[in-house]
């Protein structure tokens, strides 16, 4: 199978700051210059949007572009479309490029639907003769065959984006560039681009794949790219790549929460103070490649210089974005609980953890019965949870249930899978 795609050594280098470069600005700032015997001012900052980038793609294969904005996922499709040239390294393209990038860019407001076919279809590079072969397809594509002969400022934005994806999505090419164009219409067309795109890989067609949309990049690519400042992070196998992606966003959101110490002293007067929070194994040992469904020990060590005292252990287990995804207390469950003079702990397990992939903490206190007086507050080392679900799509919930599934397979039957 070919190659389409080659980026070797790639990089590309912005200067920022840079006055204006028109005509009048430059003979402006000559004439001031005279004037002045000053010497021209030069801001040479610069920025390295892409940074020794490798990677090649091959007929058939859709390759997603993952990473958080500013990354350098734009520039390297500006790249491959040649809109501008690398600082270094050398790109080879074989085969036709098209780009679904800004869906109904051309699009005239007071002409209708159908005159805007034909005029974006040119802008696209599609000739009248096969834009008319495909008018009808490209309407039934996107719905409208009752507003077709409609001004498109009467429009809403996904129909809209209907019409412009079916135009783009007849362009004949080697090579698609596809960046967030699924982020607008409902789930109905998103289904129907994503059978599109599919249909285009079986044909041979390759893609370049960008969305922040985990979900639709697994649904549709086979392999990623993860890019970090510029610099390749990952690349293989598409799952691989977001979970790395996921890890580092999590750490990221980890470390905007940094500013609570870890492991804080007692309170100021009280003679208890907690001086360990630590997430474990069932037996106590540490942790290696924690999953959702595996049975973690939340311990609170503790030291009480005084008499005993009875008291309420809370627990609750925090994300990375702040949310608290549960709260245990020793007094809800009933499970009564004294403090002992010296060094001591308290532990709750967790079977299973239930927890979506994800970055946590966990926030521990001890107070008095009825949480009359806090007596010691800390907090667990970050703890990182694999899991099924991806956590940072705000639809996937907080927790992974444990679960038995009922599969009816007649009116009088059940089976019990699971």
């Amino acid at each position: 199978m070919k190659t389409t795609v080659e980026f070797e050594k790639v990089s590309k280098q912005y200067r920022l700051g840079m006055t204006r470069t028109s005509v009048p600005s430059l003979v402006a700032g000559w004439m001031r210059r005279s004037l002045t015997h000053s010497a021209p001012h030069q801001d040479v900052r610069t920025l390295w949007a892409v940074r020794d980038v490798d990677f090649d793609l091959r007929q058939g294969e859709c390759l997603a572009l993952v990473g958080a904005n500013g990354a350098g996922k734009s520039t390297i499709l500006k790249l491959l479309s040649k809109i501008t040239r690398p600082t270094t390294g050398s790109i080879r393209t074989r085969g036709r490029i098209a780009a679904l990038i800004e869906l109904g860019a051309g699009f005239h407001p007071d002409l209708t639907g159908r005159e805007n076919i034909f005029l974006n279809g040119a802008i696209l590079g599609l000739g009248r003769a096969d834009i008319r072969r495909r008018f009808d397809q490209i309407v039934a594509f996107a719905g409208l065959e009752g507003f077709i002969d409609t001004p498109v400022k009467r429009y809403s934005t996904g129909m809209l984006v209907r019409l412009g994806f079916a135009i783009a999505s007849c362009i004949e090419a080697e090579i698609l560039l596809v960046d967030e164009v699924l982020a607008v219409g409902d789930a109905s067309f998103q289904q129907k681009c994503l059978g599109c795109i599919r249909g285009l890989i079986e044909s041979g067609t390759s893609i370049i794949f960008v969305s922040h949309n985990i979900n639709t990049v697994e649904a549709v690519c086979s392999s990623a790219l993860y890019v970090r400042r510029g610099q390749v992070a990952a690349r293989g196998a598409v799952g691989d790549v977001i979970r790395s992606y996921e890890r580092d966003l999590h750490e990221a959101r980890s470390r905007e929460l940094d500013h609570v110490s870890v492991g804080e002293e007692g309170l100021t007067g009280s003679a208890v103070r907690i001086t360990k929070v630590e997430v474990l194994a069932p037996e106590g040992g540490p942790l290696v490649g924690l999953r959702g469904h595996d049975t973690v020990q939340v311990r609170i060590g503790y030291r009480l210089d005084g008499p005993a005292t009875p008291a309420d252990a809370v627990i609750r287990i925090m994300r990375s974005d702040g949310l608290t995804c549960c709260m245990l207390r020793t007094a809800t469950d009933c499970v009564p609980l004294t403090l002992n003079g010296g060094d001591h702990a308290v532990s709750v397990v967790l079977d299973p953890l239930q927890l979506i992939s994800g970055s946590y903490f966990v926030n521990a206190y001890l107070s008095t019965v009825g949480d009359l007086v806090l007596l010691a507050s800390g907090r667990s080392e970050w703890f990182y949870v694999s899991g099924a679900t991806l956590s940072h799509e705000a639809r996937s919930g907080v927790f992974e249930p444990h679960r038995r599934w009922i599969v009816q397979a007649s009116a009088d039957d059940r089976v019990l899978v699971g």
